[in-house]
């Protein structure tokens, strides 16, 4: 009994060892596809990559804009290769399944077999991994990344993909460490036909291997490939008895088995029992003779203290420290001393609790304030690039716009002396020739001197408002502000609402967004600008959100943004004010918890608040307030001492 009791506890660990084994495996291969997946969404997402996809996608062949975005796609897709070597192949597939760009050169104009095509030209626009199948081409196991390429509608037209290695797949599964001298792990897929079934090892370079050049089966291979997970004692293809763990990995089309030899399994508890049982003899025999010498004397004081101790320790999981026994045994010989040491175990383990509860109290502290700094981190790094991406834009518009709004008053000037010339021709020589009466009535010289002048005009308020826009993209910025400064609130709100101007337009089905302005005279206050714009951004981006959700769920028509500044003692205060559908009071309680959200799974991150919140009242000495009621929309309001 105690041999087999033995066994049975070791073959349990051992299957615990081996599901473990299996679930980091699997996570293993997901976490690994997930990555190469991101990877090459964000290389999709790369905005000269994905410029590139499109005009190789729409323009002719023989356009110098196909030829040039060929080329740049041909060098950026080869050197994402050699720095990336998991991926083996990356192409760019048109909807009817030809190859129009590849980092295999040989492949550029090929079909892909058409169950390969329609399988990866006919997404809808999201990512795509692949099962693991046989290559049609190179007849390798193969596992295929997929990222949609769309247009300027939005509808797609093609598709990024790649081929991947799969020697990490080999790394993954062939590693044995901790697991035993007999262990392994192995893939299997089913590539039976009609006419034969045929369950195939799977690696990096081959389907099958050469002991099984048939295929390869068993109990476990079987179950695992209709689809089960499980674990049992199975005997393997060679006729050697295993302990195995298996089951379906349906994201890739196969079947992971972990297994390891029953005679190493067992070995450890077969002589464990063994040695149980006679010590366990022996250990019967001393104990006898110590029952037998000693009696009642000893025996009813230690049943006390048992008993006591029971109860303790039940009441100790309750959390009653304050009813714990204590044990009343008056001899004192030994078993006294123990007692006595057990009644003060009530004061000890009172006192650890406590000191628990603080350390706990302590640890809860910590992992707020890191995460906490976690998120503000990785917000700072965002808005740090978006900063740099605007301040960069601004600097590269300004000059030229500056050169042509420099040049403009020269060439009014220029051009009304001409213009003054032309008149005084006309009178010194009125009698004009045929060919210049010709010339005059082609061109039309009197439409031409009235309407010169007005687009010398138009020119002049176009290039004036790209300089207003230039330097609101370059307040916006202020790279050059790290340290605190003397700003003006104003100047920010104005550059944040520019960055948004494209989101207060009317849209399709979406009115445009009315905004009031109802500045006071704010002094200039010494703050972080850069990081107040952020938390502008955020509050004006959530109205924004609030307002066109009500607007779609028809609980208003016309979208309206206030926005009030005045001086409050020494605070300057800003209100965001927006008419949308308001939150109940719950909600409003948590909106500055991290991580908190009310957007879909998608949409919003739950850190844009948070770290609003931290900004103004941990950087600025400030505070930030919400008031809102379902139905009457949301109100922000924002006090920075002067």
């Amino acid at each position: 009994m105690l041999l087999l009791r033995s066994r049975d506890d070791m073959k349990r660990a051992d299957f615990e060892r081996l599901t473990t084994v299996a679930s980091i495996k699997e996570y293993e291969i997901d976490r690994w596809l997930g990555d190469r997946r991101d990877t090459l969404l964000a290389l999709a997402n790369i905005s000269y990559i994905e410029l590139a996809a499109q005009a190789l996608l729409t323009e002719q062949k023989d356009s110098a804009q196909y030829q040039s975005s060929s080329e740049l796609l041909q060098t950026s897709l080869t050197d994402f290769i050699r720095r990336s070597p998991e991926y083996r192949e990356v192409f760019i597939l048109s909807r009817g399944g030809r190859v129009l760009m590849s980092t295999e050169p040989n492949n550029i104009g090929r079909y892909l077999p058409r169950d390969q095509s329609s399988e990866l030209a006919g997404l809808e626009d999201t990512t795509f991994i692949s099962n693991v199948y046989r290559s049609s081409e190179t007849a390798l196991p193969t596992v295929t990344l997929t990222a949609p390429i769309l247009n300027g509608q939005g509808d797609r037209i093609g598709t990024l993909s790649s081929h991947l290695n799969l020697d990490r797949l080999d790394e993954i599964i062939n590693d044995n460490e901790g697991m035993g001298k007999t262990a392994e792990n192995y893939l299997v897929t089913d590539l039976s036909s009609a006419f034969e079934v045929q369950p195939m090892l799977v690696s990096a370079k081959r389907f099958g291997a050469d002991e099984f050049p048939d295929g390869i089966e068993s109990p476990g291979i079987n179950a695992a490939l209709s689809g089960d997970r499980g674990r049992r004692l199975i005997i393997k293809n060679k006729r050697v008895p295993v302990i195995g763990v298996y089951r379906w990995l349906e994201a890739q089309n196969v079947a992971l088995l972990v297994e390891l030899e029953q005679a190493e399994a067992f070995e450890f508890a077969n002589q464990l029992a063994w040695s149980i049982l006679f010590a366990g003899l022996i250990l019967a025999a001393l104990m006898t003779l110590i029952i037998w010498l000693l009696g009642r004397r000893i025996v009813d004081p230690i049943l006390n203290i048992s008993k006591t101790a029971r109860l303790s320790s039940s009441r100790i999981q309750k959390g009653a420290f304050s009813k714990l026994e204590m044990v009343t045994v008056s001899t004192d010989n030994e078993i006294g001393t123990l007692a006595a040491a057990f009644n003060q175990m009530p004061h000890h383990v009172s006192e650890s609790y406590k000191s628990l509860e603080e350390k706990n109290q302590d640890l809860e502290l910590a992992m707020r304030q890191l995460k906490q700094t976690q998120l503000q981190m990785i917000q700072s790094e965002k808005m740090a690039g978006l900063g740099q991406m605007v301040a960069g834009i601004a600097h590269e518009v300004n000059n030229p716009v500056n050169f042509i709004h420099g040049n403009l008053s020269h060439l009014a000037e220029y051009s009304t002396q001409l213009l003054d010339l032309i008149s005084l021709y006309g009178k010194e020589y009125p009698k004009e020739t045929p060919a210049i009466a010709d010339e005059k009535e082609e061109m039309d010289l009197d439409f031409l001197k009235d309407d010169f002048p007005k687009i010398l005009s138009s020119m002049q308020l176009g290039t004036e408002r790209i300089r207003e826009i230039v330097k609101s993209m370059r307040n916006f910025s202020r790279l050059d502000e790290a340290d605190r400064k003397v700003a003006n609130l104003h100047e920010g709100i104005d550059g944040t609402l520019l960055i948004l101007k494209h989101r207060l337009k009317a849209k399709e089905h979406l009115p445009a967004v009315e905004v009031i302005k109802e500045y006071g005279d704010l002094v200039p206050v010494e703050c972080f600008p850069g990081q107040l714009n952020q938390v502008f951004l955020n509050l004006l981006g959530n109205a924004i959100d609030a307002m066109e959700s009500a607007v779609v769920a028809g609980q208003i028509e016309t979208p309206t943004l206030l926005i009030k500044t005045f001086m409050d003692a020494d605070q300057a205060v800003v209100q965001i004010k927006d008419n949308g559908a308001g939150m109940s009071e719950s909600t409003r309680k948590k909106i500055f918890d991290p991580f908190f959200t009310t957007k879909p799974v998608g949409k919003g991150t739950g850190l844009g608040l948070a770290i609003s919140y931290a900004v103004v009242v941990e950087h600025h000495n400030g505070m930030l307030d919400c008031r809102s009621n379902v139905g009457e929309g949301t109100e922000f309001i924002i006090r920075i001492p002067g």
